[in-house]
């Protein structure tokens, strides 16, 4: 298929596509830049998150707007004005209010009054301020090498001062009054994190612009604070979560040529309302256990692990098709149509596999609802299968909705190229989302492992990542755990009749 904007080939060879999108050098930089700054903005998202400080990193990134024209009108690169700007903003938001609750009032004067300097900056500007605009919605594309360098050891020097003042700033960031009590210096630790956020936000605006920061800066940590308790894990998980984001949004732009910052925003936000969603059904009367008997939570279970075993079996069959066919092809693209006269089998197959696949997660689901019956500790998989599930259904709809996009887009149908840019955003959070459910299932096999004592169930839960092997012997544990009867070992939150 070729790209319906730029005229860019698009390949079903996605090796061939990533070549030819590296081979550029403006976006190795982006890809280069872009890591850096999301894995930045990942962690010290987490603790804006937790500090409640959102507010500060949106008046922080619009500080940098006007530090942007400042540098315009002086005649330097923007992202000096833009770090300089924010820097003493911060320090100023610091030093009015020491504590991170009670701040609003002091980011709000320092916010009105940067933008303020911003207005004056470009009205005695005398040509049309490109660079300091562009800073508004990102402009990764135009990196350059020395910018890159810029770039990497500005996010190498927050990553340092991160891991410096790690452990008393999350006690600070966790309770502030029991911090102050302990002596801790809140006026130096409030200072350095403003100081580092406002040193991310300035590298963050170039990849995603001013008012777009949320996208990167608290988005992927607010889907990691409701994912997870644990802080690394919330931290490692806010990473992957604002790294795939930039990545992604980076590959689609380039062949679908549409800014940058709508994909990341798009899949960011995706995560984000799946998440809010699977939270709202977690305390819904939906996640309650069910007044079922404990044999019928594992014999969904294993019909489960089955269906799932097939599923694999056919997409792997399909891949196995599939793929002669497109090595075949080489570097050339696929007009409509084209590859399923060509490879016809494969694609059935793939397309058999994931409709099966799609029933499988429902299964697990309704499996571990009915063992919350008897143990609350499988109410976590459930949540897990719940999200999961959310995510095959977003897939399924993302990708019919960018086929039924490719379609309309050869009779000229004018909505056709914004049902592509909508159906691949929402594949791409389905297919993260549907990666969680799998994380679930291997989480209650585990569980189910230990309830039963069966060393086949943990087994196929460590291999769940494998195609068809962890569900397949997944099955066969449940089934010697049907065979067993009762459960052995009766965990300790057991719920017991009144």
């Amino acid at each position: 298929m070729s790209n319906l904007w730029s005229g860019e080939p698009f390949s079903w060879n996605f090796v061939t596509d990533l070549r030819l999108m590296w081979a550029l050098s403006f976006m190795r930089n982006a890809f280069e830049a872009g890591t850096v700054i999301a894995i930045a903005a990942g962690i010290v998202g987490y603790f804006v998150v937790l500090r409640r400080s959102a507010f500060a990193s949106h008046a922080l990134g619009h500080t940098g707007f006007s530090g942007a024209a400042a540098a315009v009108l002086v005649g330097v690169q923007p992202v000096y004005g833009l770090l300089l700007f924010t820097m003493a903003a911060g320090s100023g938001m610091a030093l009015l209010g020491t504590r991170a609750s009670n701040r609003d009032v002091e980011i709000g004067t320092v916010l009105a009054f940067t933008l303020g300097l911003g207005l004056l900056f470009i009205g005695l500007y005398q040509g049309y301020a490109t660079q300091a605009y562009s800073i508004l919605f990102g402009e990764i594309l135009g990196i350059s090498a020395s910018q890159v360098s810029f770039t990497v050891w500005a996010g190498l020097a927050v990553l340092v001062a991160v891991a410096v003042v790690y452990r008393p700033l999350l006690f600070a960031s966790l309770d502030e009054d029991v911090a102050e009590a302990k002596g801790l210096p809140m006026l130096f630790l409030s200072l350095a994190f403003l100081l580092l956020l406002a040193v991310t936000i300035s590298l963050a605006v170039q990849v995603i612009g001013v008012l777009l920061i949320f996208a990167l800066m608290v988005t992927p940590a607010a889907v990691a604070v409701r994912l997870t308790s644990r802080v690394g894990t919330a931290v490692l998980v806010s990473v992957l979560l604002a790294v795939t984001s930039v990545w992604a949004g980076l590959f689609l732009a380039f062949y679908l040529n549409a800014p940058v910052s709508f994909f990341i925003t798009a899949i960011a936000f995706g995560e984000y309302l799946c998440v809010r969603g699977a939270g709202v059904l977690r305390r819904s009367a939906f996640l309650q256990a069910l007044d079922a008997a404990e044999p019928e939570g594992v014999r969904s279970l294993r019909d489960a692990a089955l269906t799932g075993a097939f599923a694999q079996g056919l997409l792997l069959a399909g891949t196995v098709v599939l793929v002669p066919t497109l090595l075949a092809r080489g570097t050339g693209s696929w007009a409509s149509g084209e590859l399923w006269d060509h490879a016809r089998l494969g694609v059935v197959l793939l397309l058999a596999g994931a409709g099966v696949g799609a029933a499988s997660y429902p299964l697990y689901l309704l499996g571990f609802r009915r063992l919350a019956t008897a143990s609350r500790e499988f109410t976590r998989p459930a949540y897990l299968m719940v999200t999961g599930t959310l995510g095959v259904y977003l897939a399924l709809g993302g990708l019919d909705l960018y086929l039924a996009g490719a379609r309309l887009n050869l009779t000229g149908y004018a909505l056709a190229p914004v049902m592509i840019l909508f159906g691949v955003p929402l594949l791409a959070v389905g297919v993260v989302l549907a990666v969680i459910g799998l994380y679930g299932q291997a989480v209650g096999s585990w569980g189910a492992g230990s309830r039963y004592d069966q060393v086949v169930l943990r087994s196929g839960a460590v291999l769940m990542p494998v195609p068809v092997v962890g569900n397949a012997v997944a099955f066969l544990g449940y089934r010697r755990a049907l065979a067993r009867g009762a459960a052995l070992r009766p965990s300790a939150s057991t719920v017991l009749p009144e």
